[in-house]
């Protein structure tokens, strides 16, 4: 059974911006317009497979093997996702402002987005978990 969540939607919303902006400006470059498409197929099939028990058991298997494992891994796994967004964060952003939302940097920024909400997505079932 397909289970739509929040981050189905988020991952959906990107795809369709990134597509939006690469279809929209006719005078990109076509080595930024695949990238930005490729960029928006790839978040297109993460919204797919999140739809699907696997996507969320991969999550709560590796919650559940955590218990296993030595305190300094279990910290560092635990605060991975929460590291991954930060770094994403403070590289793109200062990029993305000092070259004005220049559609280069957008494309380069645009493969951080799926990083940032898958671990986001991580985090978020995580928290679901505990409580």
């Amino acid at each position: 059974m397909r289970h739509f969540t929040l981050f189905t939607f988020l991952y959906l919303a990107a795809g369709v911006c990134l597509t939006a902006l690469a279809l929209g400006h006719p005078n990109i470059a076509q080595n930024l317009k695949i990238t930005l498409l490729v960029n928006a197929g790839v978040l297109y099939l993460a919204s797919v497979l999140s739809t699907f028990p696997f996507w969320h058991q991969s999550v709560l298997r590796s919650q559940a093997r955590l218990r296993d494992k030595p305190a300094w891994q279990r910290n560092f796994i635990t605060i991975a996702p929460m590291l991954i967004i930060a770094l994403t964060l403070v590289t793109a952003i200062p990029d993305l402002v000092n070259h004005n939302w220049a559609t280069e940097t957008i494309a380069g920024a645009s493969v951080g987005l799926l990083l940032i909400l898958v671990s986001a997505e991580q985090l978020f079932i995580r928290s679901q978990i505990r409580q």
